[in-house]
């Protein structure tokens, strides 16, 4: 996922998109995620859910999973980063 959503920060953090990756910590150790956040240089915010919590609290079930708010925190898209309905069009739609 990560690659998408690089992309995505690269081409639209200065217009306000903030990304958080939430890492299943039900899955992925803390320190495996540590690494790979330095390995792959993610210039984003990525959360560890420890014993995921909160994946399981809001039903995600696929990874990895995207959602896009809008400004007043509505959800306007959710599915796979690669999806073409993830398009920059949607993502300009919600920044303004």
């Amino acid at each position: 996922m990560q690659p998408q959503l690089v992309s995505w920060h690269e081409k639209w953090s200065e217009a306000g998109l903030v990304i958080i990756e939430i890492d299943n910590g039900g899955m992925d150790s803390l320190d495996a995620v540590e690494q790979h956040v330095v390995s792959q240089q993610i210039p984003f915010t990525v959360l560890h859910d420890k014993g995921g919590i909160v994946c399981n609290r809001y039903s995600v079930r696929l990874y990895p999973s995207a959602y896009l708010l809008d400004k007043s925190g509505r959800v306007i898209w959710e599915g796979h980063p690669m999806d073409p309905a993830a398009d920059g069009a949607r993502i300009e739609a919600a920044l303004s």
